[in-house]
């Protein structure tokens, strides 16, 4: 016996988005083709007005995990960053300033020039 095929997550969400969406589709058309006339138009426009929902819905869902995805990575990079200057920081080695932990010399304080009276 062969190994299914494993799909994403994404890709399983997007077929049961459409097939949801195409149940809904369907549920009009069978509405629209036993109404009378006069009212087909009405449930035209209010599948045309679902659908423009739905894309919206969609297209903000998909703005919505795009900006998650990079907090995520930006929360990521932070706390990786952190990690790092706390290992730094109780690692084993001597007790090293810290302007000798990064290879400078100390910087200097500025003197004030005194004033001579005059």
């Amino acid at each position: 016996m062969t190994a299914r095929k494993k799909k994403s997550v994404r890709g399983t969400a997007k077929s049961a988005r459409q097939r949801a969406r195409n149940a809904i589709e369907e549920g009009f058309r069978d509405l629209e083709r036993r109404l009378p006339r006069n009212l087909r138009s009405a449930v035209r426009d209010l599948r045309a007005n679902l659908r423009a929902l739905s894309q919206q819905m969609e297209r903000a869902r998909k703005e919505r995990e795009a900006r998650w995805r990079r907090l995520e990575t930006q929360v990521r990079r932070d706390a990786a960053r952190l990690l790092r200057r706390l290992e730094k920081a109780v690692a084993p080695g001597g007790s090293a300033s810290r302007a000798s932990s990064t290879g400078r010399t100390p910087r200097r304080r500025k003197t004030r020039a005194k004033k001579t009276p005059g």
